[in-house]
């Protein structure tokens, strides 16, 4: 699979490229003719937003949607607005592909750093990342979701910061937590690690790129959004009874089938009942409302304890590299609303694991591991399984506690750096 032959490498190179040029094609033909999806809200609070009305405010159900969102969402969903439909849906497809060219290039000048053995094979490397992260890319394509687009600008960010442009790193990562905070983990991954330039130049061009829309709207009344936006997410966030939808602040989701992978709705289904949520009911225990909010936050300040301390621990460039590519599922893991969409930030994260084990001389347990994920997160969709073992699997939150499995993972990658088993200490 890996050969040695330079020619071998060049043709499997060749065919790999021609592959990727016809899936790109494919999966921007696939996103136009997309219908509704993630694209319509965004298009639909930008047409608001750049009217001065409440971009959140749909007047034909009379309700608030897309909450989630910042008000600084302006700064694409405006642009998606002012071209009809299809000219959207295909330009935004098309820089999609263009960030996962952007990751191509960046990881394998990474690789060429820090993993010198696997450099020689990085196109099918990268493939195999993408596998594992197929199932989440092909939901962000179809939707004209951004969080490829998002996650690739936060890790060109932090990929600068680590390569001294310190202040230059602030402005791909500023663009990303302006248009979408849930990767906000990353800064303190830049303290942790002393990057504190980089970490004043991210917080410093977030505030002007999120600010920035209010020179069209008007500073008072983007102020008045900014404020209601705050207020609704930090509401949400601190909710305890989640299956009580008069309690959900408006325009942001109710418990629902399951689909929310976050942490805290994942320990909610294993230790409630759905209730009339709609989701497969796979509790196992009967815990009140409070003792579920304090079993899922007991585990994610674990969590992150584990995240802050690897990052700390980490002694040397690649080292520091792998830890940083933990604070990704542990964005998703603290947010409280997690797509499986989302997870397509976690090209990277794949990439990282795929190379360390490429370069391991004991391997076999890290290859068993990234097959089992790939089946229990990607082949095992609607597809394969059924639409009920689909459901069954959704409510289990299957993705969400590999996401804790994946930190564990890069933990154990960083703790054993230093034992010399490494095929590039090796040769």
């Amino acid at each position: 699979m890996f050969p040695k032959s330079a020619d071998r490498r060049r043709r499997i190179a060749q065919v790999l490229a021609w592959l990727a040029l016809a899936l790109a094609i494919l999966m921007v033909a696939r996103a136009m003719h997309k219908q509704g999806g993630v694209m319509l809200l965004n298009r639909a609070f930008g047409a608001r937003f750049a009217a001065g009305l409440d971009p959140w405010f749909d007047p034909l159900r009379q309700q608030r949607v897309h909450g989630p969102y910042p008000p600084s969402l302006a700064w694409v969903a405006v642009p998606l607005a002012s071209v009809p439909e299809l000219a959207a849906r295909g330009l935004w497809a098309g820089a999609q592909v263009g960030a996962l060219a952007a990751l191509f290039f960046l990881l394998r000048r990474r690789a060429r750093l820090d993993f010198p053995s696997a450099a020689e094979h990085v196109p099918l490397l990268f493939a195999l990342s993408l596998l594992l992260a197929s199932r989440f890319l092909l939901r962000d394509f179809a939707g004209g979701g951004g969080n490829l687009l998002y996650g690739t600008l936060a890790f060109a960010g932090i990929e600068i910061a680590l390569s001294h442009g310190a202040l230059l790193a602030g402005i791909p990562l500023g663009i990303s937590l302006a248009l979408k905070p849930n990767l906000a983990p990353l800064l303190l991954f830049l303290a942790l690690r002393g990057r504190w330039r980089a970490l004043a130049s991210a917080v410093v061009f977030t505030l002007i790129f999120f600010w920035l829309p209010a020179l069209s709207y008007g500073p008072e009344r983007y102020a008045a959004l900014a404020r209601e936006w705050a207020s609704g997410v930090v509401q949400y966030a601190e909710l305890e009874e989640l299956h009580d939808s008069s309690l959900i602040p408006a325009g942001l989701p109710a418990a629902e089938d399951g689909m929310n992978q976050s942490l805290r709705e994942a320990v909610q289904r294993l230790v409630r009942s759905p209730g009339d949520s709609g989701a497969v009911d796979v509790h196992v225990v009967d815990l009140s409302a409070a003792s579920a909010t304090w079993i899922a936050r007991s585990l994610l300040l674990a969590l992150i304890g584990l995240t802050a301390w690897i990052a700390l621990r980490a002694r040397d460039r690649r080292a520091e590299w792998l830890a940083m590519l933990a604070f990704f599922p542990l964005s998703l893991l603290i947010s409280p609303i997690t797509w499986k969409s989302h997870h397509a930030l976690l090209v990277p994260l794949f990439f990282g694991l795929c190379c360390a084990t490429f370069e391991k001389a004991r391997a076999r347990g890290w290859c068993v591991f990234l097959f089992v994920y790939w089946i229990a997160c990607d082949l095992l969709s609607e597809e394969v399984a059924g639409r009920q073992a689909k459901r069954a699997l959704q409510a289990a939150a299957v993705v969400t506690w590999f996401d804790i499995a994946l930190i564990v993972a890069l933990a154990i990658l960083i703790l054993r750096d230093k034992e010399p088993d490494w095929k590039a200490d090796h040769p």
